[in-house]
């Protein structure tokens, strides 16, 4: 079943291909080798990520390949898609409160 304004959900489209994938894959990179992914080493994100094979265009461009990808990497991708999203809701630049502190575990 779909997801959409009927049910209560914003929808919004996202390709898949370098031009919407890209800024948002660059960023994650950025985020990861940076130590700012925190998933409270989820074991299915812990896979995905294992399994991620990027691809790269002429211009520079990067994203994920699923078919050159060993296994599964759809979490990967829909945290990249999310990043995308939470930059365009905050203008471009994505802030957090977790960029001065880490998570809090009650």
């Amino acid at each position: 079943e779909e997801l959409g304004e009927e049910k209560g959900f914003t929808v919004f489209p996202f390709g898949q291909g370098f031009g919407s994938m890209s800024p948002a894959s660059k960023d994650f990179y950025q985020f990861v080798m940076e130590g700012r992914i925190r998933h409270g080493r989820h074991p299915v994100l812990d896979w995905n990520m294992a399994n991620v094979i990027i691809d790269q265009d002429a211009a520079g461009n990067i994203k994920p390949n699923k078919k050159k990808s060993t296994e599964k990497i759809d979490g990967v991708v829909a945290m990249i898609m999310g990043f995308a999203r939470a930059a365009l809701g905050a203008g471009g630049t994505v802030e957090s409160v977790y960029d001065e502190r880490g998570l809090l575990i009650l």
